[in-house]
C-alpha cells in the first residue's frame, strides 16, 4: 500500500456514547453539548449543542471562525431567521449574530479554520435546507441515481463545503474502497447506513474519515439515509489500489 496512505483508521461514534459536557462554540456562550470531534490542538471542530428553550448569546469567536450550524430539532432564531428543523446557517465569527433558542434545540455545530478579522464572507442562512433545489451527484464516474445532493455551503476560500445528501434504500457502494484527500465528516440525520461492517450507523451517528486513509469497504443502506457531510477541503473520492480494495 502507498505509504502516504493511511488503513482503517475511520472513527465512529453515535450520540448515545458520547458524555453531555459544557462548552463554548462562541466566545462566553456556554451550551450543554455532545462533541464529536476535536482538533489535534484540543479546539473544537464539531458537536451537538443542545442549548434549551431562551438560551442566547452570539456567534462572536476571538479567532474570528466561521461556524456553521444545522438544525436536528426545535426552533433557533439567528440575527431575524429562524431556522426550524433542517434549517442552516454559517456564522461569521468576526461579525457576530444574535443567536436564541425559541425550543429546546439540538444541533450540529462545525467550527472553521481561523481568520483575519474583517475577512469572513457574508452570512449564510436556509430556513429550511431542503428549500434548496437538489441535483443528482455524479461520483468515480457513476450516476448516482435515486440521490439527492444539496449543496448548503461552499466556501471559495479554501474549497470547503457542506452537503445535505439523501441516498436510497438498498444502496450498495461505489465499487468497494476508497480514500479522500481531504477530512470528511458525515453525521446521520436520518436511517441507516455503513461504511463497512463494524461501523454500522444510524440516526445520531458520526463518522470522521481522516485526509488520504482508506475506507468504505462494504458501504450499503438497506432502507436509505440522510446525510449530513462537511469537509475541510476540495473533496475527491479516489478509488484504492487493488490490494487494498480487496481486504
Amino acid at each position: 500500500m502507498n505509504e502516504e496512505l493511511a488503513y482503517d483508521i475511520s472513527q465512529c461514534v453515535h450520540r448515545d456514547d458520547l458524555a453531555p459536557e459544557v462548552v463554548a462554540p462562541w466566545q462566553g456562550c456556554d451550551v450543554p453539548a455532545l462533541v464529536l470531534r476535536r482538533l489535534a490542538t484540543g479546539g473544537l471542530r464539531s458537536l451537538i449543542a443542545m442549548p434549551p428553550a431562551g438560551w442566547s448569546g452570539e456567534s462572536a469567536r476571538e479567532d474570528g471562525a466561521l461556524t456553521q450550524v444545522f438544525v436536528l430539532s426545535g426552533r433557533l432564531r439567528v440575527g431575524e431567521t429562524v431556522l426550524g428543523p433542517k434549517g442552516f446557517a454559517v456564522l461569521p465569527g468576526d461579525r457576530p449574530l444574535p443567536l436564541a433558542a425559541l425550543e429546546d434545540c439540538d444541533m450540529l455545530v462545525i467550527v472553521d479554520a481561523p481568520v483575519a478579522a474583517g475577512t469572513s464572507p457574508e452570512p449564510v442562512l436556509h430556513a429550511d435546507a431542503l428549500a434548496i433545489e437538489p441535483f443528482v451527484p455524479v461520483v468515480a464516474g457513476k450516476l448516482l441515481e435515486g440521490f439527492e445532493r444539496r449543496v448548503l455551503w461552499l466556501d471559495e476560500r479554501t474549497g470547503a463545503d457542506t452537503r445535505l445528501l439523501k441516498v436510497p434504500g438498498g444502496f450498495g457502494g461505489v465499487g468497494g474502497a476508497n480514500w479522500h484527500p481531504v477530512e470528511e465528516e458525515i453525521f446521520c440525520v436520518e436511517g441507516d447506513i455503513q461504511p463497512d461492517d463494524s461501523r454500522p450507523m444510524r440516526a445520531g451517528s458520526f463518522l470522521w474519515n481522516p485526509a488520504r486513509s482508506i475506507h468504505g469497504f462494504n458501504e450499503r443502506t438497506e432502507g436509505g439515509c440522510v446525510l449530513l457531510e462537511w469537509h475541510d477541503g476540495p473533496w475527491d473520492l479516489i478509488r484504492a489500489p487493488e490490494a487494498d480494495r480487496a481486504s
